[in-house]
């Protein structure tokens, strides 16, 4: 830890340190929960019930990301640089509007999914099981959506503790004790359940947090562009779009063409593999504004040390939990049950790939707070292509092996290819070790 000694920081990196100190203890909080949540639900309900209740999950977080309109990382940005500037106009209309949106959005998303459960059910899915599970979830797409935007508010005025704790910690804590309660009576529906609660629990705390961090905007008439908050906000949504792709198809594909016990097994395994991220989304929760804020003042340089540090602060903090998932996965997984040790090869793929995506630094926050949100849609784009042409041609054959090395392939291909962008549209690199002669200067 001595070289990420405070002492031997300058003044940003400090404070990203002290922030994401805090976001990470709250990261590890949320995590050591989900963790204990994903081993409470697969011992409650098998291979196949988690697989169910996964798919569902799946499907009310595709409703949630077009109820979102790509407004999280454009609500950050706008909120963040008129926060630093003290035109509180500006963010309540940043504010107002954001949520308006989201809201609307969201509510049909939500109404389409219980319209089209048995569609959904039985033609993609092949299991008719699955219609209750689905038309319970759809209430969950209003409060999913929305908690996100709040979250990225309070990041906004630097409340990272309590932005964390919607973005990580509440869904989960709250979900836990429901599963608890619920799930060994009620079965997958109970999770659901349990779920919906934690949704909306969840909501109802973030709006009261933010209310008490802003009391500033009471009676002030909020006004800000809806052309401007729009224009950021499409590309971002397409891009939120290529991510979910990224993130959800091989559960789709394995709930096609594969078991549902496949599916959970998956499922485990890709949480479990995502622990490794615990840091990056930590240091991002405080570096993402600032640089928005240095991208603003014209400060390529601060930013360039700023993104380099950050990269090797989260690859040093990695290491500890990249070796066990590397080394003993058939342990790490046998501890949901003995259905899912057979995961354990699947495990090391996934979490090679999340390493990767660490070691790289904060590509995709850098180029979307610094105004390149088209090219991190590209490449967003380029890479779901990627991850479907890999699933098709993978999880015929190996399953959910195929489906772990879709996944771990384009992490990779995704986050190299947005080194090289930022490198060559802003001269910064950020691997840490790899400068470039502009970022230097």
């Amino acid at each position: 830890m001595a070289l990420l000694s405070l002492k031997n920081l300058d003044g940003r990196m400090q404070e990203v340190v002290r922030g994401a100190s805090t976001a990470f203890l709250i990261k590890i909080l949320a995590a050591g929960v989900g963790f204990a949540s994903n081993i409470v639900l697969a011992r409650c309900l098998g291979a196949e019930g988690a697989g169910h209740y996964f798919l569902v999950l799946t499907v009310v977080t595709v409703a949630a990301v077009f109820g979102r309109m790509g407004l999280n990382n454009t609500i950050l940005r706008f909120a963040s640089a008129n926060v630093s500037q003290g035109n509180w106009e500006s963010v309540k209309g940043v504010y107002a509007k954001g949520i308006g949106f989201a809201v609307g959005a969201s509510g049909l998303t939500g109404i389409l999914m219980f319209v089209s459960a048995p569609v959904v059910a039985e033609r993609l899915f092949n299991n008719p099981e699955l219609t209750g599970l689905l038309r319970w979830m759809s209430l969950a797409a209003i409060p999913l959506a929305i908690s996100a935007l709040y979250a990225q508010l309070l990041r906004a005025v630097d409340n990272i503790r309590d932005a964390m704790m919607v973005l990580s910690a509440w869904v989960p804590l709250f979900f836990t004790v429901g599963t608890v309660a619920l799930a060994p009576s009620f079965g997958p529906r109970g999770a659901v359940w349990a779920y919906i609660l934690a949704t909306v629990l969840t909501t109802l705390i973030a709006m009261w947090v933010w209310r008490r961090e802003t009391p500033c905007l009471r009676g002030i008439k909020g006004h800000f562009e809806t052309g401007e908050l729009l224009a950021s906000s499409i590309p971002l949504f397409f891009a939120s779009c290529w991510q979910l792709i990224m993130q959800w198809c091989s559960n789709c594909f394995l709930g096609v063409w594969s078991t549902s016990a496949d599916v959970g097994i998956f499922a485990v395994a890709n949480r479990t593999a995502s622990l490794t991220t615990l840091i990056l989304v930590a240091v991002n929760s405080i570096s993402a504004p600032k640089f928005a804020a240095l991208y603003s003042r014209g400060d390529l340089s601060g930013l360039g040390r700023l993104a380099r540090g950050s990269a090797k602060m989260m690859t040093i903090m990695s290491v500890p939990i990249i070796i066990p998932l590397v080394f003993a996965p058939g342990l790490v997984m046998g501890l949901f049950g003995p259905q899912f040790a057979g995961g354990g090869t699947s495990l090391a793929l996934l979490a090679l790939g999340q390493f990767v995506n660490v070691a790289t630094g904060s590509v995709t926050a850098v180029l979307m707070m610094c105004g390149y949100e088209r090219v991190a849609n590209n490449i967003m784009a380029f890479s779901a292509l990627c991850c479907v042409v890999a699933n098709l041609a993978l999880i015929p054959f190996w399953g959910v092996l195929g489906a772990a090395a879709a996944t771990a392939i384009t992490l990779i291909a995704q986050n190299l290819l947005g080194v090289v962008m930022v490198w060559r549209l802003l001269g910064i690199m950020t691997i840490p070790g790899l400068f470039s002669k502009r970022a230097q200067r």
